[in-house]
């Protein structure tokens, strides 16, 4: 039975060793304001904590030589197991249970599977989602053994996974219900399915649960326009101003094609 918290809140548990750059960008605009309604709830658990040693050290040297330091696994595991439990790190090797079926853990990894809306969607079911940041060099390769998917934010290198779970977060947390000021939003968004489609996109029950329909996703948002009417000869389309209803919903329609 899911326990009462996991009804209120979806929890993402982030780990890192520089946990203040998480704090600084969670506490602001979308997530800041979700976290204060209790929509989410986002940890950050520094790898150090793990460590073992009086330094803090959670990198050493990679075996058979190369350049840089690589991420140890035993700290990783150790924090791990805090989050998760002994159960599901056993799990990880075996069929979940239907609770264990609602965590997930990922690894931020530029060798993984693309992040895209459909994967921001399926995370947005979940009660659990924990996210291990990497730096330096990379991992100890039997760190993989211990999580559910390697996922990547793009074909580029970063300084460390810091900023690609942040990425993770605020595009799975602005899913969920509530944490947008408007939902509606979300129908009418680039990556949204069925852009500028009434049949498609956000769908409301009488619970409030949101959820996209499984259609293919447009790659572009039609235009949209404010004030003032006309900057320095640049004009808003006369359709716009028309006030029908009709003509704008055919005009955003074949303009997000």
């Amino acid at each position: 039975m899911r326990s009462l918290q996991k009804i209120l809140y979806m929890n993402f548990d982030i780990i890192t060793i520089f946990p203040d750059i998480i704090h600084s960008y969670a506490s602001e605009s979308i997530l800041g304001r979700a976290q204060k309604k209790e929509l989410i709830k986002i940890r950050t658990h520094n790898l150090r904590d793990f460590s073992g040693n009086k330094w803090g050290h959670v990198d050493d040297k990679p075996y058979g030589g190369g350049p840089g330091m690589i991420l140890q696994v035993e700290p990783i595991y150790k924090c791990l197991k805090q989050i998760v439990g002994n159960a599901y790190m056993r799990s990880l090797h075996g069929a979940k249970n239907k609770l264990q079926k609602k965590t997930r853990v990922i690894l931020m990894d530029p060798a993984g599977k693309k992040f895209d809306q459909r994967m921001a969607e399926k995370f947005s079911k979940l009660d659990n989602l924990v996210i291990i940041s990497g730096r330096y060099e990379g991992f100890d390769a039997r760190v993989y053994k211990f999580v559910d998917e390697r996922v990547s934010v793009g074909d580029y290198v970063l300084a460390g996974g810091e900023l690609p779970a942040l990425v993770i977060t605020e595009a799975v947390a602005r899913l969920l219900p509530g944490v947008l000021g408007n939902e509606e939003s979300l129908l009418n968004e680039t990556f949204a399915k069925g852009v500028g489609s009434k049949e498609y996109g956000v769908k409301n029950n009488k619970n409030h649960n949101y959820s996209l329909l499984s259609t293919p996703y447009s790659l572009k948002e039609y235009p949209q326009y404010t004030r003032p009417e006309n900057f320095m000869g640049l004009k808003v389309p006369n359709v716009l101003l028309s006030g029908n209803h009709r003509l704008v919903e055919k005009w955003r329609k074949e303009e997000s094609k």
